[in-house]
């Protein structure tokens, strides 16, 4: 870059900086409208992330290439049943590296004292069934032992889980982050949920699986692997982790719903950026005919409009995320809000390149000006 380039720049940075500061009052109204749109956004996208993750933290946790149901169970974790034989007959099929069980049952309990509403899950340490995630501690290696997502719940190593309906403490040795299926979720052995479930059910001749969860060896392809287990194990339905994932009840609707709700508020902010420069270049035409007549360029004007949406854009971004921030600090909805950096970078670059896109409207109409007609500009 050349030093002439560079203080072409300056100068129309400079142009843009010094109208702004004349008209205080008009420009800190577009960022005012602007920062209340961007923090819709942000704040639409940040709970729906978490509600999403709250249905699918403890599938999208395992370390799993797939996952296994009855067939008659649409893929449901909760409504699916299967004998758990089926987790070696799914191991024995060509292209699974291994398979581990995955059982789920929801019930009332006291969790460190407290009363609450636990989905349990059994899994075997060790396999593609046990989840990532592991904030502290250990997970249980024991029956008596359990690990709870700490996401929704106030959890402590050493605190005491007492099922209703059961004789028998579980002890936390480990949190773990991310993990939840719906509402607050504690992991166990596979040995301590069969011990549970007989326990509270008592007569019971087995003990099923909802689930098995399974990894592909390397190189192979999951889709592929499922569609052979599939057609070896009778009576099921496999789906590689990112169909399991999206087909888990309620994802695809709160997928759409907020999807639809952040859309919609984007477009209106890039319309709102968009018309407010296009009506302020039509009100500037006279100075602006002035300006190309005394030998200022389409392109130091048009340079001087995109300053000033680049800047009403970062200063609102930056209120959006501040507003946004406190918002989700204050709220008490059960599920774990957070911003998410690289979320917020998205949007606020996806805002960006629409309103500047949106800004062409005033640039085309700069470019259109006749310097002859300066006399006559209106």
């Amino acid at each position: 870059m050349t030093s002439q380039t560079a203080s072409r720049r300056l100068d129309r940075v400079n142009l843009a900086l010094t109208e702004m500061k004349r008209a205080k009052l008009r420009f800190g109204l577009l960022t005012a409208a602007v920062a209340l749109l961007v923090f819709l956004i942000v704040f639409l996208s940040s709970l729906s992330g978490a509600l999403l993750r709250a249905f699918t933290g403890a599938i999208e946790s395992l370390p799993a290439d797939g996952l296994v149901y009855s067939e008659a169970s649409r893929a449901n974790v909760q409504a699916s049943r299967l004998d758990p034989g089926v987790t070696g007959q799914v191991a024995a099929v060509a292209g699974v590296d291994a398979a581990g069980p995955l059982a789920v049952l929801s019930a009332n309990a006291t969790v460190a004292g407290e009363p609450d509403e636990l989905q349990l899950i059994g899994v075997t340490p060790g396999s593609p069934s046990q989840p990532d995630g592991l904030r502290s501690g250990t997970f249980p290696a024991s029956p008596t032992e359990v690990a709870v997502d700490a996401s929704q719940a106030e959890v402590g190593i050493g605190d005491t889980i007492r099922v209703n309906g059961s004789e028998r403490d579980y002890v936390v040795t480990g949190t773990l982050v991310g993990t939840q299926f719906g509402t607050d979720t504690a992991w166990m052995t596979t040995e301590g949920y069969e011990a549970l479930l007989t326990e509270l059910n008592p007569g019971l001749a087995a003990v099923p699986i909802n689930t098995v969860a399974f990894t592909v060896v390397a190189g192979a392809d999951p889709v592929a692997v499922a569609a052979q287990v599939q057609q070896a194990v009778e009576g099921t339905q496999v789906l590689d982790s990112a169909a399991a994932i999206a087909a888990i009840p309620g994802v695809e609707s709160v997928s759409q719903t907020f999807g639809l709700l952040v859309g919609i508020t984007f477009v209106i902010g890039v319309v709102v950026v968009g018309f407010f420069f296009l009506i302020l270049t039509v009100q500037k035409l006279r100075t602006f005919t002035l300006l190309r007549a005394t030998g200022a360029s389409t392109r130091s004007l048009a340079g001087s409009v995109t300053a000033q949406i680049a800047a009403v854009i970062l200063l609102a971004s930056t209120l959006a995320v501040a507003l946004a921030w406190g918002a989700l600090q204050g709220l008490s909805t059960g599920l774990p809000v957070s911003i998410d950096p690289l979320t917020i970078a998205g949007i606020v670059a996806a805002v960006m390149a629409a309103s500047l896109g949106a800004g062409l409207l005033s640039v085309r109409r700069i470019a259109q000006l006749d310097p002859a007609g300066a006399a006559g500009a209106r």
